[in-house]
């Protein structure tokens, strides 16, 4: 059984997610894990000291997961949920947690425009770029109301050696989409790309992919455009170093292409 691991402050956001993890659980036949993590702020002053005992702080965070997995075993009947509360920072607990219990399928994060929750900006890249597990950002106030189409944004023309072709397959296959290969020629100049020359032709064929060209000095606005005109309802990324985007997952455009998206945005790595 496929695993979806929710990680969750307890935030308003973070509750949204689970919610739309549990839902994508429902339809894909995966079992939903929620992570929190906690740590204990320290008082600073002359001799810095924890404001509570590691114990309490624990005990704290295990009594408040019990109460959202017992809500969503009511709200999700059939649905096999459980939950899990480690200490330190969500990104490091996530790493460790996933070598321990192995990869699940997608871990999937809460995502606002505030700075008020710890699962954002930073956090959420961090997640994106770290892992080689798919990693989806839920925006604020989205619910599941199933995938009809994903849009995989990428460089034709720089594609990875180890490119994710297993990974974006499964996402296809599991949710039905049909999928759409957005290529952006961020500005320069323009040249004619033969979709079926290139090597993720052959990479997706087996998901018989919709290709588009577009050619803009502003990519994450143009893909926010094509996203808005033909209705997409994930858009895949792969945030590698030397991928089409490096420059987008550089400070300000990160933020700009995770926050604005109205939509999940989905980073699958290359391995």
């Amino acid at each position: 059984m496929p695993v979806i691991i929710a990680a969750t402050d307890f935030s308003e956001v973070a509750n949204n997610a689970i919610s739309y993890a549990c839902d994508l659980a429902k339809a894909t036949g995966a079992s939903v894990v929620i992570v929190h993590s906690f740590v204990i702020p320290i008082a600073f002053s002359d001799t810095p000291l924890p404001v509570m005992p590691m114990d309490e702080g624990r005990d704290i965070a295990e009594d408040r997961i019990k109460e959202v997995v017992a809500m969503q075993r009511r709200n999700n009947p059939g649905i096999e949920i459980s939950g899990k509360v480690l200490y330190g920072d969500i990104v490091d607990c996530l790493e460790e947690y996933i070598e321990d219990q192995g990869a699940p399928w997608m871990i999937i994060v809460g995502n606002s425009g505030n700075d008020g929750t710890i699962l954002l900006g930073n956090s959420v890249v961090t997640a994106m770029k770290r892992f080689t597990t798919t990693v989806m950002a839920i925006p604020q106030g989205v619910r599941y109301e199933g995938v009809k189409k994903i849009c995989f944004a990428c460089d034709l023309a720089h594609i990875p050696s180890n490119f994710p072709t297993q990974d974006i397959l499964n996402l296809v296959e599991k949710t039905g989409a049909a999928l759409h290969v957005l290529h952006v020629n961020a500005g320069g100049p323009q040249q004619e790309i033969k979709f079926e020359q290139t090597p993720v032709y052959n990479l997706l064929i087996a998901a018989n992919p919709q290709y588009h060209y577009q050619t803009s000095s502003d990519p994450d606005q143009e893909i926010m455009n094509f996203i808005e005109k033909e209705q997409i309802d994930w858009l895949l990324i792969i945030p590698g170093k030397h991928s089409f985007f490096e420059k987008l997952f550089h400070k300000s455009h990160t933020k700009a292409m995770v926050r604005l998206a109205h939509i999940p945005v989905v980073a699958v790595n290359a391995s």
